[in-house]
């Protein structure tokens, strides 16, 4: 028994991405803790014997709810996270948690040093409010903002290490009954419910351990190929999956699950790359200055926004309209394309060359 614990989820569905992704944080990662696997309960016994065969400990999960979805599109099983929190967890020192699909890039062994707390990483632009649905039930929903005023950000369920001193007896419980209560006004199945259990009491994770390639393209202008962080998260984005022959991980996602049946965790391997904390706060300082939000984050918020909604719908045949839309909307933000050139310049370049320059784009 180890003083941590990897874990990470899956349902029938998911079998193959559970094995990459002990498979990348063994290899590329070089994880030293224990592995162990949240099997819910549709997993066959037959599925779990690869595991257990390769010293991976399971844990069997219940389902929690009889709905089929939770919020706009989750499945029931993200729910047995909250399994995690019930005392059986005490017996390691530190948890990590990670989705299933996610690709470990470099090691994770900071994750197992929190202490005495729960850690986190931040939900792209996503502010706590709007990991709540409005105009299904206001007076719950006025309650929920009486209880918590649901001000910053959000953290995102793809990623948590915590000590587990912070585990009580009830904390399950009490967990559950925080769900049960605003559960129809859940939008990210169990994200909602996290963020208010520890609202206000979590350590923020780099962007490191929960990088989005879309997002981080769109956003930043950056190259995919150029894009390395410490862990890649490729679950809610529009780009194929990993596991698709589409997309432009498959090569390194599939090399993992083939390198998955070579796993020997009584001989732990070292990591791929190893970010110190000072380079994890240096390029957290270097994606805010960065980030299209502030320049400056209100208005470009809207800009941003509104661009992209108005120019997927325009055609050649509105170039006027689209001329006289994008000098109304920013008339104020002038220069200010260039930083936002990711998908949305690409549209407007093509859409209209004369506006974009005039805007501030560079040719």
């Amino acid at each position: 028994m180890n003083d941590a614990v990897l874990i990470t989820l899956a349902d029938k569905n998911f079998i193959p991405q559970a094995k990459q992704l002990f498979s990348s944080a063994y290899w590329n990662g070089g994880w030293q803790g224990d592995f162990l696997l949240l099997a819910h309960e549709d997993v066959p016994e037959g599925e779990l014997t690869w595991f257990e065969e390769k010293g991976i400990l399971i844990y069997r999960c219940k389902r929690l709810t009889v709905r089929n979805r939770i919020g706009y599109q989750h499945p029931p099983v993200v729910l047995d996270k909250f399994y995690l929190f019930t005392p059986f967890f005490k017996q390691w020192k530190n948890v990590v948690f990670l989705d299933a699909d996610m690709i470990v890039e470099a090691s994770i062994e900071n994750l197992a040093r929190i202490k005495g707390s729960f850690a986190a990483a931040p939900t792209t632009e996503i502010s706590l409010k709007k990991e709540f649905r409005r105009g299904i039930e206001e007076n719950l929903f006025n309650e929920l903002q009486k209880r918590f005023p649901l001000e910053g950000e959000a953290f995102n369920t793809g990623v948590m290490a915590f000590d587990t001193t912070i585990i009580k007896n009830d904390t399950f419980d009490n967990i559950f009954a925080l769900y049960e209560r605003f559960q129809a006004l859940n939008a990210f199945g169990d994200e909602g419910t996290f963020n208010l259990f520890f609202y206000k009491k979590w350590e923020r994770l780099s962007r490191l351990y929960n990088t989005y390639p879309f997002y981080t393209h769109d956003a930043y202008g950056l190259p995919y190929r150029k894009i390395k962080p410490i862990v890649f998260h490729c679950g809610w984005e529009p780009l194929p999956k990993p596991w698709s022959k589409e997309s432009y991980l498959y090569q390194e996602w599939s090399d993992n699950l083939r390198k998955a049946e070579m796993m020997d965790i009584t001989k732990p391997q070292k990591p791929a790359r190893i970010w110190l904390p000072e380079e994890e706060k240096r390029y957290e300082r270097i994606l805010r200055a960065k980030h299209p939000w502030r320049v400056p984050k209100r208005k470009m918020r809207t800009a941003y926004a509104s661009i992209r909604s108005f120019a997927r719908r325009a055609g050649r045949s509105s170039l006027d309209s689209l001329s006289s839309f994008f000098k109304r909307s920013l008339s104020r933000c002038r220069g200010a394309i260039d930083p936002l050139v990711g998908k949305t310049g690409i549209i407007l370049k093509k859409l209209s060359p004369r506006l974009y320059r005039k805007l501030g784009g560079k040719n």
